[in-house]
């Protein structure tokens, strides 16, 4: 697998444009580079319930996992998001098990890898304080640079996607022409840019056209 890179999340923003979309924004160790990833309500709330910025008197299903988890000794050690495809993120979460007389044995725990939706996995990872990755293919894809909280190409330079260092240019009115014209990879990037900016519609219309070429 390519080089993991690890990640803390950064915050949770609610769209002030579309009813129930919110966006989790992940990040590097340096902060410069972060990844946007939209999330449905549910896992948006049980998120920042379990960062300890909601009513921590509703539980939610992935603390009952928890509690299930901690009943039969298994740990999350890990989750990894490991795959970008037409602007979904696939994760996988890595769990490990032993019982006590095999911890006093020192016997080796079993470790278990499962696919789960990125959402949920991230929901667990805190409630586990197991850490976050994702590999260096899905930086180069989908991460954005910023500086002094401003989103910037990658390039430091106007890119094909609108966007201009110095004053953020943005072009929201890409033809369904233009679209077709760009690279799977530009269009992940501009996917992003589009959610960042709250610019919706544009997402919506990248989404449509990453979903025709699958």
């Amino acid at each position: 697998m390519d080089q993991l890179i690890r990640l803390t999340i950064r915050g949770i923003s609610l769209s002030q444009i579309q009813s129930g979309i919110y966006v989790l924004l992940l990040e590097e160790e340096s902060g410069r580079i972060k990844l946007p990833i939209i999330i449905e309500s549910l896992q948006a709330q049980s998120i920042a319930s379990a960062l300890g910025k909601k009513d921590p008197s509703r539980s939610f299903t992935h603390d009952l996992f928890l509690s299930f988890a901690k009943k039969f000794h298994i740990i999350l050690k890990a989750v990894v998001i490991y795959k970008l495809v037409n602007g979904i993120f696939f994760s996988s979460i890595l769990l490990e098990e032993g019982s006590d007389i095999e911890k006093e044995k020192k016997i080796d725990k079993k470790e278990h890898k499962i696919d789960s939706k990125t959402s949920d996995a991230i929901a667990l990872a805190v409630r586990f304080q197991a850490p976050i990755y994702t590999t260096r293919e899905i930086f180069d894809k989908a991460g954005i640079y910023f500086e002094n909280g401003v989103p910037l190409d990658k390039e430091n330079e106007t890119s094909d996607t609108g966007i201009e260092k110095n004053n953020l240019l943005f072009f929201k009115e890409k033809s369904k022409q233009d679209l077709e014209n760009m690279t799977e990879k530009d269009l992940n990037a501009l996917l992003n840019h589009a959610v960042v900016n709250e610019c919706y519609e544009l997402a919506a219309r990248i989404k449509k056209e990453l979903d025709r070429r699958e």
